[in-house]
Order: C-alpha cells, then sequence, then structure tokens
C-alpha cells in the first residue's frame, strides 16, 4: 500500500493531524507513526468485526475468554489469542472473538490497562463482555465454543460452559479439567505471563504481531520488567520480547515502560473501597470436609499497602463497605490481599 493510501485511509484518525505535522519536519518520525497507527487500526478493525459477529449471532462462534480477575495479561493477551486464530489455521478455530470477563463499565477501574489502550488509540468501547452490563456488546457463552485463556478452570458461576471448552491456553497450575475435549488445544506452561504463550504462537508461524509494544506490556508487567530477584521471569518470556522487540516501530526502554504501567496500576487510593474490591477479584468455593459443604469466598487484590488504605477509607469505611459487598456477591468470606510499601520497604497483609 503506497503512502498516499495510507494517508487517506487514515484521514479520520484523531491522530492524523499529528502525524501530517511530522512529514514537514523529520520523515523518520512521520513514518514511525504511520507505521504505528497502522498496527493500532489492525486491532481496532478486528475487535469491531468481532463485535458484528456477535450481535449478528454469526454461527459457530468461539469465545477467547480471560479470567474475572482481568488484568493487563487476561485482556490483552486474549485479544492477541483470537486474532491469531483468525489469522492462522494451525487449530482450525472457527469465528474467533475476545471477550473479557467484567462488565465493561468496570474497565476504567484498571487504571493500566484503560489508559494504556487510550494511548496507543485502542478502542476499548468494541470490547466483548461475558457479564451483561451496562456498556459493551455482550455474548452468552452458553451459546459459544471456549477457549479458556490465563486460567483453565471455569468459575462455578460458569460452569453451565463447561462442554463447550475446546481449548486452553494458560500458565496457572494445571487442574487437569477438559482434558480431553482440549486434546487439540491445550497449551500450559508454567512462565511469567501467558502472553508470552500468545507471543510464541505468532512466533512460530511466523506470523507479524500488530502493534506488538501492546502485547510485550503484559510481560514486562507481570515479570516485573525481567527482574529475576522477583522469581517470576523465565527464559521463555526473555526470548519471546527480543523477537516482539524486533517489531517496535520506535526503541522502547522496557523500565521506563514498567515504571508507567506500574504508576497507573498502584494509583488505587483514589478509588472507593468498593471500586477496589471490584477491580481485581476472583471467587473461588473451597471444600470444607468439616462442614460437608463449599465455602463460597471472594479474594480481592490491592496494590498497596493495608495502612495507606485505611488511611484514606478509614476502618468503618473498610468494613461497612466490605459488609456490603460480601452480602451482595452472596459469599461466606472474603479476603482481601494487600501488597505495597511501608516506609520504603516492601510489604504484604491480609484482611479477611
Amino acid at each position: 500500500m503506497c503512502i498516499l493510501s495510507l494517508i487517506f485511509f487514515f484521514a479520520s484518525s484523531p491522530h492524523f493531524f499529528f502525524s501530517a505535522r511530522l512529514i514537514k519536519n523529520k520523515s523518520f518520525y512521520y513514518t514511525s507513526t504511520l507505521l504505528f497507527l497502522v498496527m493500532s487500526a489492525l486491532i481496532n478493525e478486528f475487535l469491531r468485526k468481532c463485535v458484528v459477529k456477535v450481535q449478528a449471532k454469526a454461527e459457530g462462534i468461539t469465545v477467547v475468554m480471560g479470567n474475572e480477575g482481568g488484568d493487563m495479561d487476561s485482556i490483552v493477551g486474549s485479544i492477541y489469542l483470537a486474532y491469531f486464530f483468525e489469522h492462522s489455521r494451525k487449530y482450525k478455530i472457527q469465528n474467533p472473538v475476545p471477550a473479557i470477563n467484567f462488565p465493561l463499565e468496570d474497565l476504567p477501574l484498571r487504571n493500566d490497562v484503560n489508559n494504556f489502550l487510550k494511548e496507543l488509540g485502542i478502542e476499548a468501547s468494541n470490547l466483548i463482555t461475558l457479564v451483561k452490563s451496562n456498556e459493551g456488546c455482550f455474548c452468552d457463552i452458553n451459546t459459544a465454543k471456549l477457549v479458556l485463556y490465563d486460567h483453565n478452570k471455569l468459575i462455578d458461576a460458569q460452569q453451565c460452559g463447561c462442554n463447550n471448552v475446546i481449548g486452553v491456553v494458560d500458565h496457572h497450575f494445571d487442574e487437569q479439567l477438559y482434558v480431553d475435549q482440549t486434546k487439540d488445544l491445550r497449551i500450559i506452561r508454567t512462565v511469567g505471563s501467558a502472553s508470552t504463550l500468545v507471543a510464541e504462537l505468532y512466533r512460530d508461524e511466523d506470523m507479524t504481531v500488530p502493534c506488538p509494544i501492546l502485547l510485550s506490556a503484559p510481560i514486562i508487567q507481570d515479570t516485573v520488567n525481567f527482574e529475576p530477584a522477583q522469581k517470576k521471569v523465565t527464559p521463555a518470556d526473555v526470548s519471546v520480547y527480543e523477537w516482539l522487540e524486533k517489531g517496535f516501530t520506535e526503541k522502547i526502554d522496557p523500565k521506563a515502560l514498567h515504571k508507567k504501567l506500574s504508576k497507573w496500576k498502584n494509583d488505587v487510593l483514589s478509588l472507593t473501597v468498593e471500586q477496589n474490591l471490584k477491580r481485581d477479584y476472583k471467587n473461588f468455593n473451597y471444600d470444607v470436609h468439616v462442614l460437608k459443604k463449599k465455602l463460597s469466598t471472594g479474594i480481592s487484590s490491592v496494590p498497596c499497602s493495608y495502612f495507606e488504605f485505611e488511611e484514606a477509607h478509614t476502618l468503618d469505611g473498610i468494613f461497612n463497605s466490605c459488609q456490603k459487598y460480601y452480602k451482595d456477591k452472596d459469599l461466606e468470606s472474603i479476603i482481601i490481599a494487600f501488597a505495597g510499601k511501608r516506609n520504603g520497604v516492601h510489604s504484604r497483609q491480609i484482611v479477611f
């Protein structure tokens, strides 16, 4: 495609005038920005097509679903995994669409994801959700095939979809579920980020990754910028990042990117207690043999120290909000896992 065609194609882009100014100054920056716009546009066009498929109730839709916690890895990785299936016939996945596993209106609670998508020009309004809400396009898992991404066990509320699971791509402990029905697509390995497994699929197929900086973000974030002391990074994470880096339109400092993403992610004190409980929430049902029943437990992760949290919201405020959330979710126990610095020292606290 020639430059004139590209200019015409992106004339409606909010970033276009920025690009047009650059051509007057430095052609390198203009070309770099133009390539960046092309790559972002590919993701946006794919997401728009996915929404059309779901709304039209296209036959044989396969939902690539992230986990209910919905962090950067879960959201971004599911988009790229579905995009891979769309452009590769290796696994013969029909009509793949990515989906988030929480209400779309809760996306702004995930500052790192929301801000980075905006920065890259990705239209988050086109994200499909598996939870009915006031925003976004809803997809019913009862009517679709499922590929579990960044988890390998459906939560209790989604057990109705067990027989629909046809694939798993994950980096968590293998629960040994849906084994027979996922024999053609079952990738479960211990790596720092599930997005590493997705990027490896592109690399193995020699497929171009659109907007590779976006796919690299969860890898940088989950491995804490490849810091060995954190004991999360693996050689596979480093190797695939180096491969992704070759596709960047301009040089990126991973340390600076990690710092920016972390600052966004950890900016939670401006949120209410309830918003923090919803921001990174997972539900588990534990077998309690003494009680001869399952204990419905909600676990919320909050990236700051408990002392900062109490200072911002007061003990009474935290208790009252937790009590309401506990009742609304019909839980029997709730756990809040805090992780942050106190007096310059990293600390973890658990409240239940």
